[in-house]
């Protein structure tokens, strides 16, 4: 998914490069990319303007891309924002669990599932680490679960 694309020194969210925020619908999401993609695309820039800033804005249109091709998928954009909160610093967790305790969900791409209060879904990201604490977000509400992984999976 994105981790693959990211570098050290890119870590701007999708939602940065958008131009939106985080509870952004799927139409100011598209809005957004609709207008950045106009303004970043290598054939609609003028020859001198491609040349002054070409590699830049080159890589400014591919991330625009990739975060578009992201956040309009409904399963892309909640594992996405999954892994962005398992980034954050601080959390207030509401519940400690294992990988026990989620199901896996094969309409959803085989991933790790389980639900919340809200009636939203806690999301385990794919690339977890064995023996690894980490923390989820619910892709509805605020709620935060603490996920201690086996030490082999």
């Amino acid at each position: 998914m994105s981790r693959g694309s990211e570098t050290s020194s890119h870590r701007v969210s999708f939602y940065d490069v958008l131009e939106v925020s985080r509870t952004a619908t799927l139409e100011e999401i598209r809005r957004s990319y609709q207008t950045l993609a106009l303004r970043y695309h290598p054939d609609k820039r003028k020859a001198s303007e491609r040349e002054a800033g070409g590699d830049e804005s080159a890589n400014q249109f591919i991330r625009i891309d990739e975060a578009w091709k992201t956040l309009r998928d409904e399963r892309l954009r909640r594992i996405y924002d999954a892994e962005q909160m398992q980034r954050a610093e601080e959390y207030f967790v509401n519940e400690i669990l294992t990988e026990a305790d989620f199901e896996r969900d094969a309409q959803q791409g085989d991933v790790l599932l389980r639900t919340c209060r809200c009636g939203g879904y806690y999301i385990l990201p794919e690339d977890v680490q064995p023996g690894e604490s980490i923390y989820v977000s619910c892709d509805e509400c605020s709620l935060i679960v603490q996920v201690n992984t086996a030490s082999r999976r």
